[in-house]
């Protein structure tokens, strides 16, 4: 039986803390978050937001599958970087 090799994602992580050590050291405390329901179709879309209400957030693309930095506006309005694409029959 074949073994699969997990990557290691170790450095990732210490990446990740040291961006959100960055922050906290800037005055900025991130809080995570999970938004669910009717407006984004019963799907898990986690974000983050910081401490004062008017930074950035940063959330997650369910469409492209990737996090991008946005404004509590667009997100809340469910609005999209992108286009959407016309659904294929």
């Amino acid at each position: 039986m074949e073994t699969i090799t997990q990557p290691d994602t170790a450095p990732l992580w210490q990446n990740l803390k040291g961006a959100l050590n960055a922050l906290v050291a800037a005055g900025v405390h991130p809080d995570f978050h999970d938004r669910y329901g009717t407006a984004n179709n019963w799907q898990h879309q986690p974000y983050a937001s910081s401490s004062n209400g008017d930074g950035p957030w940063v959330v997650f693309d369910l469409r492209e599958r990737v996090y991008t930095v946005t404004t509590r506006e667009r997100t809340l309005a469910g609005e999209r970087p992108r286009p959407r694409r016309r659904k294929r029959r």
